[in-house]
């Protein structure tokens, strides 16, 4: 009887030790399972999809046709009181009537990295350090200064009697009068009249004027949009970093502007592609197009409007000028 209760306690005591490693094994490879997988959903990852979805009760224009461009690498869009529309890239700018067929085309020597169009109906142009003035038939007519070794003009707006030149490289707007001199620079940084400074990180830097006169100036390092007098008094600023729809994204944004008649911003983002109506006091009001109808890494989404306030947006990647068009209620 002895025997057999130490053979029994032997056996327990082995049927133990195989339960107890059989349970270690199945928890330990249970615990390396989770933990594998929680390597692989990392808290960090930088996921911007969520910022892709768009609230359809903004959702409020149609795009109503794509017009393609013919240009290797396009920067700038304009569109006159005629609504032709311009475009310039490479070496040169198309000239397009409002059907999209290109009536002429100016050749620049250089790429214009920007194009606005007077009441004249003549160009000009950022050459990068100075601005060139062409008519519509491709003549030249003027070359302003160099604004220096460190000048990327990015934007050029016209009022009645001034030119505003934004200037990336030197972080400045400069403002011209109609014969080319320059005649004061406006956004400088000064503390006592609450001027910030333009924070300029990338290539990207606008300039609007409205139909008030005073102007509508892109601070992209900063997320806003500052308005002056033409004589460079600060009036007021609005805007603020977010990845949500309320905001701008990224490092430098918005990148481009247009006042629409009524009085609202239209703005262009890059990283997370989108263009978007404000009031003119910053709240957002209309999505006119969101990142997922753009391809991945597209910039430099230059708009204009035309006389029937129909938007348009420049697509470099994408190589064509998209139109959109507001919903009727």
């Amino acid at each position: 009887m002895l025997r057999l209760k130490i053979k029994n306690d032997r056996l327990f005591t082995v049927a133990i030790v195989i339960v107890s490693v059989t349970g270690i094994l199945y928890f330990g490879l249970r615990a390396v399972l989770e933990n594998s997988k929680k390597d692989t959903e990392n808290p960090f990852e930088y996921n911007i999809e969520h910022y892709k979805e768009i609230d359809t009760n903004l959702s409020d224009y149609t795009e109503v046709k794509q017009m393609p461009i013919d240009l290797h690498r396009i920067h700038g869009l304009a569109i006159d009181a005629h609504d032709n529309i311009y475009i310039s890239g490479d070496h040169s700018v198309l000239i397009l009537n409002p059907d999209g067929n290109v009536q002429s085309t100016v050749s620049t020597g250089a790429s214009a990295r920007c194009v606005s169009v007077d009441e004249n109906f003549d160009l000009y142009l950022g050459m990068g350090d100075h601005v060139e003035i062409y008519d519509r038939k491709g003549v030249k007519k003027d070359e302003w200064e160099s604004l220096g070794k460190d000048a990327l003009i990015t934007s050029v707006a016209i009022s009645r009697e001034n030119v505003f030149v934004a200037d990336a490289g030197n972080q400045i707007v400069w403002k011209f009068d109609k014969s080319g001199k320059r005649t004061g620079k406006i956004g400088e940084k000064n503390e006592a009249k609450d001027i910030p400074g333009f924070l300029i990180p990338s290539p990207f830097f606008d300039v609007a004027v409205d139909s008030d006169g005073f102007l509508w100036v892109v601070n992209p390092g900063r997320h806003s949009l500052e308005n002056y007098t033409q004589e460079g008094d600060f009036r007021t600023s609005w805007g603020q970093f977010s990845m949500d729809i309320e905001g701008f994204c990224g490092c430098c944004n918005p990148t481009h502007i247009v006042i629409l008649e009524d009085g609202s911003l239209l703005t262009s983002e890059k990283g997370i592609p989108r263009v978007k109506v404000h009031n003119p006091l910053g709240n957002v009001v209309s999505v006119v197009v969101g990142p997922d109808q753009f391809a991945e890494g597209t910039k430099g989404l230059d708009l204009a409007k035309d006389s029937a306030q129909r938007i348009y947006v420049l697509d470099p990647m994408k190589k064509v000028v998209r139109i959109f068009e507001k919903n009727h209620i």
